[in-house]
């Protein structure tokens, strides 16, 4: 899911700013798929993880992650 350009909250758009990026852990799905496509050693891919975006508001205290 992508941002959105302003605060879903309060529809501010300059203080609606990205405040953090994370990796996180395994992914299941990632795991599955790859064990799938390519046995065993495609479950490696749910090492991979997600990506996490994490945007805040100035204006109202929104915080949310994409």
């Amino acid at each position: 899911m992508k941002a959105p350009l302003d605060c879903p909250s309060c529809g501010e758009r300059q203080g609606w700013i990205e405040v953090d990026k994370t990796h996180k852990g395994f992914s299941v799905g990632k795991a599955v798929a790859g064990a799938v496509l390519f046995g065993g050693v495609g479950l490696l891919g749910g090492a991979l993880g997600k990506k996490k975006t994490t945007y805040y508001c100035k204006k109202c205290g929104f915080t949310h992650e994409y």
